[in-house]
């Protein structure tokens, strides 16, 4: 067993915007580095959330372009409280995509990452087509223990010959996409289904902090 595994299983699972007690797990040595420059706001609101990479090629940039409610902040925690600091942490579903995003979350839970940033869940997309291998799949069942919610989006072959700006994208309210239609006229299915769920997670979040305003101060 592998040390980042053995701390992994030593955790319990945190509650919603919780994080586990530092000193049941150790942080990695390498950090990732911290973006201070407020996210872009690219559509006619400010981003939602933030897609982070947990390492090269996670496709955060795809992601970001999907989703219209978040932005891409890179390989970098945002800490710039300007902007959005609720972080969706993306990853390939493979062993190093599996380990990096391990890296992350150990971060998050250990208080290494920017001041404010809270990690809302974990998005794994395929690294290739077909069946995820057994190992990986052991592997994502010990590091999905670290976080509360997960998506996870399949392998898309046309993104292969489709330029990022021409991806359709998802908007809140927006109706199911049809099952077999072109990335530039709309997102795939497993894309709608993540955002429309990110966006009732942050929601029921805010409708209970107000619940617990309004009880406190009564």
């Amino acid at each position: 067993m592998t040390a980042t595994a053995s701390h992994l299983e030593q955790a319990s699972r945190p509650g919603t915007g919780s994080r586990l007690d530092p000193h049941t797990l150790s942080a990695p040595d390498q950090v990732a580095p911290l973006r201070t420059d407020p996210l872009p706001t690219t559509g006619a609101h400010p981003p939602l959330w933030a897609v982070l990479g947990a390492h090269g090629g996670a496709g955060t940039s795809t992601l970001a372009r999907w989703w219209a409610p978040a932005a891409d902040t890179g390989l970098s925690w945002p800490a710039s409280p300007a902007t959005t600091q609720l972080v969706l942490v993306a990853a390939r579903l493979c062993m190093p995509g599996l380990t990096a995003a391990a890296d992350r979350l150990r971060e998050w839970h250990a208080g290494r990452a920017a001041p404010g940033v809270e990690v809302i869940g974990l998005v794994l997309t395929a690294a290739r087509p077909g069946a995820v291998p057994a190992a990986v799949r052991r592997y994502r069942s010990v590091v999905t223990e670290l976080v509360e919610s997960v998506y996870e989006i399949g392998w898309h072959d046309e993104l292969l010959a489709t330029e990022l700006t021409d991806l359709a994208e998802f908007t809140p309210f927006d109706p199911p996409p049809p099952r077999r239609a072109r990335l530039r006229n709309a997102v795939p299915v497993d894309v709608y289904r993540a955002g429309t769920q990110i966006l009732t997670r942050l929601a029921a979040t805010r409708t209970g902090a107000a619940r617990n305003d309004s009880e406190t101060s009564s």
